[in-house]
């Protein structure tokens, strides 16, 4: 498979069926995290490989992942997004905390913060943070192909989280990332592809595709 075909592979998955993932695969894939670029060349990182049923239970709780299926509630949420976006967070928080309980496995990328993360004053002092990203990127290529997908659950500071995974004072937690083999087709979601909407040569021209009223910056 190339580099191409394993890119437009990937796709964001939910719903997991019950077919284990081989610990070789998953060994694979962060060996492919492994090689994206790491802030001072030291790959401060870890993954935690969540088994214990139970304590995935107390994760969850410890951040308040709740699935929320009230109808209207969602449409309030969303009634500024552009209607793609929209349908997708209709289709995700249904299932949060469903998801962290029926996937195969949940992965817990966390990393070792720059000081000044949390009052970044530019993209300098984000460098570790966009590091460990960049390592999720791979290790998500690598899970899709091998036919293995998940899905980016970022939640929001808990010192109780942090305690129940051992996660040490100065490391923080990326995202939780449940993975499995899919149940049933996998949906790609549509990308845009015309490098002239992205590409400006020598300055910024705008941004023309849909957004929302999110505050931002």
């Amino acid at each position: 498979m190339s580099l191409l075909e394993a890119l437009e592979k990937r796709a964001t998955v939910r719903s997991f069926s019950d077919r284990p993932v081989g610990q070789a695969i998953l060994d694979k894939a962060i060996r492919a995290a492994l090689t994206a670029p790491a802030y001072n060349h030291l790959w401060e990182w870890g993954f935690i490989q969540l088994r214990d049923p139970a304590l995935r239970e107390q994760v969850a709780e410890a951040f308040g992942i709740r699935d929320i299926r009230d109808a209207s509630r969602l449409q309030e949420l969303f009634s500024t997004f552009p209607d793609e976006a929209k349908q997708i967070y209709l289709r995700a928080l249904p299932v949060q905390q469903t998801m962290l309980r029926e996937a195969p496995e949940i992965l817990v990328p966390i990393y070792r913060s720059k000081r000044g993360e949390t009052r970044a004053e530019g993209p300098v002092d984000l460098n570790a943070h966009a590091a460990i990203w960049m390592g999720i990127a791979h290790l998500l290529l690598s899970l899709a192909e091998d036919g293995v997908f998940g899905c980016t659950l970022v939640p929001g500071p808990s010192n109780e989280a942090r305690a129940l995974l051992g996660v040490p004072d100065g490391w923080r937690i990326a995202t939780l990332l449940p993975i499995g083999y899919p149940r049933g087709k996998v949906i790609h979601n549509p990308h845009p592809t015309r490098v002239g909407d992205f590409l400006h040569i020598d300055r910024f021209t705008g941004f023309t595709l849909p957004t929302t009223d999110e505050p931002m910056g």
